[in-house]
């Protein structure tokens, strides 16, 4: 959140903004870009991605100035970017990493039903990965967990990064399979927090 947010100012501007005033949105996109881009970022873990959501985000809001009616303006923002990154996931045919879904819902074990999903979905998660082959194990790790590119992994493993592109498929494809109801779930679980 914004370090200046304040409530009366923003709706000012809000209304400013609705009656076209350039100046206001540059205020409204100076004080909150940071906190729209990182929103963006921390769900995306990719600068190009992240950009582009908060530029779409602050496109429809200026699109958006005469017809949307924003009571919370940090909400309507953490909403769009949300919204943004779904479309964005599901046009690039990405989900979030399982062991990153794993991280942040173990931050959330406070409530007892977030527990109980942590636990479940680590179980699953595990036996999943348990049963790769020993090669897409490897690859697996070394991509999700250690954040390698093809070719790196490619050039560790001495396999063609065709290969290497073709194990990552099989064992999205596999995860899934598995696993994408609950990860679903999960994923509109940590939007919500």
């Amino acid at each position: 959140m914004p370090a200046s947010f304040n409530k009366t100012e923003d709706a000012l501007l809000l209304i400013q903004l609705g009656e076209g005033n350039h100046l206001a949105f540059d205020i409204l996109y100076k004080k909150y870009w940071s906190f729209v881009f990182n929103s963006a970022y921390k769900r995306l873990k990719d600068l190009s991605f992240a950009e582009d959501v908060t530029q779409d985000v602050f496109t429809q809001l200026w699109c958006n100035r005469q017809i949307s009616e924003i009571k919370d303006l940090p909400n309507y923002l953490f909403i769009s970017v949300r919204n943004r990154v779904i479309r964005l996931m599901e046009r690039e045919g990405r989900y979030l990493p399982v062991p990153e879904v794993l991280e942040n819902l173990k931050g959330m074990a406070e409530s007892a039903d977030a527990a109980l999903l942590y636990r479940e979905l680590k179980l699953a998660y595990e036996t999943l990965v348990s049963n790769f082959s020993h090669q897409q194990q490897v690859i697996y790790k070394l991509r999700y967990l250690k954040n390698f590119s093809t070719e790196q992994i490619a050039h560790q493993l001495d396999l063609s990064p065709k290969t290497v592109r073709n194990q990552i498929g099989k064992i999205n494809q596999k995860i899934r399979a598995r696993i994408l109801t609950i990860h679903i779930i999960i994923f509109f679980l940590l939007f919500l927090r």
